[in-house]
């Protein structure tokens, strides 16, 4: 069955084909918090990843306590008719970047290649693990079934002095005074992600928590949290 609202797949070309079939994305299901982890943002057509299309993924890498410069991932997803014009106002990206994007399977394939099974890292990490998940399973016929983690939740467990959960990342950027050159835009959100992922790093520590299994475990409290916090106090 195709899935909702996304045209029939077309037959990938041979090159494409080719680089699929060389794809390694064995998910890592633990290291420490000075190995390879991929930060991730996207932007879409709406804030519906089940139904909007996915225009642009940008990711960086952080590794032993730096955000690697290069390479980087930046990729425009090439659209049959672009978003409406007050929703540009939103992502940025313009008309002609959506009509004259990469074919979303190269794409896609561009984001994988740098990513691998490494995990991912995210603010609001549900809304760009369903919208990659999403278009990955169209326009390649895959899943990706890397480990993900969510800065929305782990940074107010892991600073519960800050801004508090369901915040803006903009308030966990000021709250740690980190600078940011510009935002809205793909590869500008996953590097000031980034920045706020190196500033929770030494707060990991303190709690003791080096490794991946630590971490996933560690941002399972937040459900009973935002639990007990909605229930009503009699």
């Amino acid at each position: 069955m195709i899935w909702p609202f996304q045209p029939p797949r077309p037959a990938l070309p041979p090159a494409l084909a080719s680089r699929l079939l060389q794809l390694t994305l064995k998910p890592v299901r633990e290291q420490t918090l000075d190995e390879r982890w991929v930060v991730v943002d996207v932007e879409t057509g709406g804030l519906n990843p089940r139904h909007d299309p996915l225009l642009a993924i940008g990711a960086v890498t952080v590794e032993h306590n730096a955000i690697a410069m290069a390479p980087t991932c930046e990729v425009r997803l090439r659209q049959s008719e672009a978003t409406a014009s007050d929703n540009i106002l939103v992502h940025g990206i313009t008309t002609g970047q959506q009509l004259n994007g990469l074919e979303p399977a190269a794409a896609l394939l561009d984001w994988l290649e740098y990513a691998g099974g490494q995990p991912r890292l995210a603010y609001h990490a549900a809304f760009d693990r369903l919208a990659l998940e999403r278009a990955s399973q169209a326009w390649l016929g895959l899943k990706d079934r890397a480990v993900w983690l969510d800065l929305a939740v782990l940074a107010p467990l892991l600073a519960p002095q800050g801004p508090g959960f369901n915040r803006p990342l903009d308030d966990w950027l000021a709250y740690f005074r980190i600078g940011v050159y510009q935002r809205h835009g793909a590869l500008a959100d996953a590097y000031a992600t980034a920045q706020l992922w190196l500033a929770l790093l030494p707060l990991a520590r303190a709690h003791k928590l080096t490794r991946l299994k630590q971490l996933n475990r560690f941002g399972r409290q937040a459900r009973w949290l935002n639990s007990e916090q909605k229930s009503p106090r009699l």
